[in-house]
């Protein structure tokens, strides 16, 4: 016979403190969606520094955007973990690695810098994730990249014929080419020559020099001594500071064309050199789509003037957008399935589309969308290659940066 035991005020509490929230709310319980993790690899200190808080801002929005809104997948949201290259391979290497082993991430983006791209690279696609860069060695996107590395900025082999016609703007007849030695330089300097020929120039010179020198001094008297026309200057922040400042010292009259990159750095050359060095330097950069409504409402969102040039900022913006839309499209965050649908979500024919959220939403209503980013309009070739990139060139006049157009 079982005995009934008086229920107390204390068994009461006891019971339901035992019972879930869900059961006391009267509503079945759902577990939490999982976090979907991804990362990147941004600049924070070294030559390319200056760009790295912009990238990190810009990710972070497009993040934010995508989760505000609910997820992907059913309700999961995105968890991004980024890493400071330092602008050195190495350090790159080692942030990537702490990316998919620790964190288990299905992409790693960023990459401002090819040989930090080109480092990583074998050590991501052994894992079978996807790599989003926004650098321009051309190398980065060739060999068996198992359909998984998208580039989000023009190839280095495009910025030469772009170097050439800003030459040809300039009334410049010879050059010289004064350039760093790395992979992403060295593939720019014969489509510049080649360019540079059919536009009716001659290249006299090509001086090359090691990142980090004490000195560069022998090679600028060596590009500049001849007294060419213009002396095309492929170099980064750092080295070309020191580069400038001695072709000042030495009273050189050639005209400079740069890389942007070197040149303006977000501001950080004209910082270094003051505008009296800088004066009358032309430079030019992949540029985004400055007229494009996609890029006003990024630079809008970026809280900035109007008329704001990032030049990084929405190629990183783009990567988180593409990777959400992608997965959302493929029904799955395993990289081997989704990096198909970057093509599917970015290339045409589709309803054109800028907003990740409004993306998301036609993508679950079946609809084909072509997705248009703040870097670019975001079509890729058949090895993920960007296209359709345009190039703005600028003049450094009293102290300041002048556009003087765009270039295709």
């Amino acid at each position: 016979m079982t005995r009934s035991l008086p229920l107390t005020r204390r068994h009461v509490v006891a019971g339901l403190a035992s019972l879930p929230a869900a059961a006391l709310l009267g509503r079945p319980a759902v577990a939490q969606a999982a976090e979907i993790p991804i990362g990147m690899v941004l600049p924070f200190s070294g030559a390319t520094g200056p760009y790295g808080p912009d990238m990190k801002k810009a990710a972070e929005m497009a993040v934010k955007w995508v989760n505000d809104a609910g997820g992907i997948l059913g309700g999961r949201p995105l968890k991004l973990f980024i890493e400071d290259s330092e602008t050195n391979p190495t350090v790159g290497v080692t942030g990537t690695k702490k990316l998919l082993e620790v964190n288990k991430v299905e992409l790693v983006g960023g990459f401002w810098g090819s040989p930090i791209a080109l480092a990583a690279k074998p050590i991501i696609l052994a894992a079978d994730k996807v790599q989003m860069v926004s650098c321009s060695a051309n190398a980065v996107t060739e060999g068996d990249t198992k359909g998984m590395v998208f580039r989000f900025q023009a190839k280095s082999t495009s910025w030469g014929p772009a170097g050439a016609k800003v030459m040809k703007t300039i009334g410049a007849k010879t050059a010289v080419v004064l350039a760093q030695q790395n992979p992403f330089v060295v593939a720019m300097i014969e489509p510049f020559k080649a360019e540079f020929a059919k536009l009716g120039g001659k290249v006299l010179d090509v001086v090359m020099y090691n990142p980090d020198q004490p000195s560069y001094r022998s090679e600028v008297e060596k590009a500049f001594g001849g007294d060419p026309d213009a002396v095309f200057c492929l170099s980064l922040l750092t080295d070309f500071v020191s580069i400038a400042k001695e072709v000042y010292r030495g009273g050189f009259k050639s005209k400079i064309v740069a890389l942007s990159i070197g040149a303006d750095a977000e501001g950080k050359f004209l910082q270094a050199v003051g505008p009296e060095v800088a004066n009358g330097i032309y430079h030019l950069q992949p540029a985004p789509p400055l007229d494009s409504p996609s890029y006003k409402k990024f630079v809008k969102e970026m809280g900035a003037a109007p008329g704001t040039v990032f030049l990084f900022a929405g190629n990183a913006h783009d990567q988180m957008c593409v990777t959400a839309l992608a997965m959302e499209h493929a029904k799955s965050s395993d990289a081997k399935v989704w990096a198909k649908s970057v093509f599917e979500v970015c290339n045409p024919p589709g309803e054109e589309v800028d907003d990740v959220v409004k993306g998301l939403e036609l993508i679950r209503a079946g609809k084909k969308i072509k997705f248009v980013g703040a870097g670019a309009t975001c079509d890729f070739d058949a090895r993920g290659d960007q296209i359709n990139r345009s190039f703005l060139v600028q003049e450094i006049k009293g102290g300041k940066n002048v556009s003087l157009g765009i270039i295709t």
